[in-house]
């Protein structure tokens, strides 16, 4: 990074861990509600930390790629929950690249940058996306109903995906398949249904949405896939799930992290039981443990850093990011989670029946990494989608 992009980053890492005495006091709390409580919220409104790739040209930081890992790295040390939002937050920020300039603007217009919802998955292969809806005068109604809306309670903007039926039959791609398109609606046209009852990352509010006959006007939908970015950088042309994956990998890396700093800690203050004499501190096979998943975890770190790197300069360049990049980038997002996920693992097990009561630390680091893994995008899928390109095959979303 440059000085200055040091100097940038550094100041956003610090509104970052300012969250901690709050982020302590209101665990507890976002974990019960199964969202985050609303002063918390507010408190990383404040700090800008719900839409980090917001373009500059309409306010907002539009930050590297590089420099999002780092954010999402330092909240996921504070908790996974709120990494998690701040990371959706601001892979969606990304969307309002494809809104016209001034239909985006004024859907931000008071500081409304945080959308919540889906614009993958749902449906079927003749019927994908969660929802249908219907061309009427100025836009579209839209029925339906779309899971893993994280962040819904304090989302300024809802997003589903769907399909469009027009004279009998679905409107078609490029290809001859049933295109999907993205709804952007407002959220009291939307139920939040209450249904986030999960073993990890709790505290996201990831409920499903569902919306009725709702009208969307027409300039605030666009192609889920292929959509055209009115903004330059190459940021926002490349493909969607290449910066998406660092940025989740970011959360998975903090929480790893978190794991060890955590297990540490325990280490230090756990005396030996009555079956052994040696306290935990003191067990050599615990100073291997720890010794092997740090360099594990640290090695992975370096790779997606690295690799960050490669598609920012492509990106401070005005060039497009090639798909040997961008295919590196999907492995190292999915080499971070594994390594995360596999350091937490293995200090969950080595802190003995410290780790596994409610109230642990490391129980939630435990629970919250392992539903990391399992996103399309940021978890474990990548290594399949690089293989595959490195196999001679094409390089998709997931």
């Amino acid at each position: 990074m440059s000085t200055r992009s040091a100097i940038d980053v550094g100041e956003w890492l610090e509104r970052a861990r300012s969250l901690a005495p709050l982020v302590d006091q209101q665990r507890d709390e976002a974990e019960a509600a199964r969202h985050m409580p609303p002063s918390l919220a507010d408190a990383m409104r404040e700090r800008g930390l719900f839409a980090l790739w917001t373009p500059s040209s309409l306010g907002g930081p539009e930050l590297s790629i590089e420099a999002v890992v780092l954010i999402m790295e330092e909240l996921g040390r504070l908790d996974g929950s709120v990494s998690w939002n701040s990371m959706i937050s601001t892979n969606h920020s990304i969307l309002w690249s494809y809104l016209a300039p001034e239909v985006a603007a004024a859907c931000l217009e008071g500081g409304r940058n945080v959308i919540a919802g889906t614009i993958a998955g749902g449906g079927t292969v003749d019927a994908p996306g969660g929802g249908e809806a219907i061309p009427v005068p100025g836009g579209y109604r839209i029925s339906g109903r779309w899971a893993f809306a994280s962040g819904s309670h304090h989302a300024d903007w809802m997003i589903g995906n769907g399909r469009i039926l027009e004279n009998g039959d679905y409107r078609r791609g490029p290809q001859g398949n049933v295109a999907l398109f993205s709804f952007i609606m407002q959220p009291s046209e939307v139920e939040i249904l209450d249904n986030w009852y999960t073993t990890g990352m709790k505290g996201t509010g990831s409920h499903d949405i569902e919306a009725t006959d709702v009208f969307v006007p027409a300039e605030r939908v666009f192609p889920t896939l292929g959509a055209r970015a009115y903004q330059s950088s190459p940021l926002y042309r490349a493909m969607i799930s290449i910066p998406w994956c660092a940025s989740i990998a970011g959360v998975a890396l903090g929480i790893g992290r978190d794991a060890i700093d955590t297990f540490l800690e325990i280490a230090r203050t756990k005396s030996a039981n009555m079956l052994s004499r040696v306290s935990l501190a003191e067990r050599e096979t615990v100073h291997k443990a720890v010794g092997e998943c740090e360099g594990r975890l640290r090695s992975a770190r370096s790779f997606l850093l690295e690799t960050s790197r490669q598609v920012d300069d492509y990106i401070a360049r005005g060039e497009d990011v090639p798909n040997d990049v961008g295919a590196l980038q999907r492995c190292a997002a999915a080499n971070a989670s594994l390594a995360a996920a596999d350091v937490t693992i293995q200090m969950f097990r080595i802190a003995g029946s410290t780790s596994f009561y409610a109230t642990s630390r490391l129980d939630r680091c435990f629970r919250d990494v392992n539903t990391l893994t399992q996103h399309a995008v940021g978890g474990l899928a990548g290594a399949t989608v690089a293989g595959r390109f490195w196999m001679g095959g094409p390089l998709t979303p997931i």
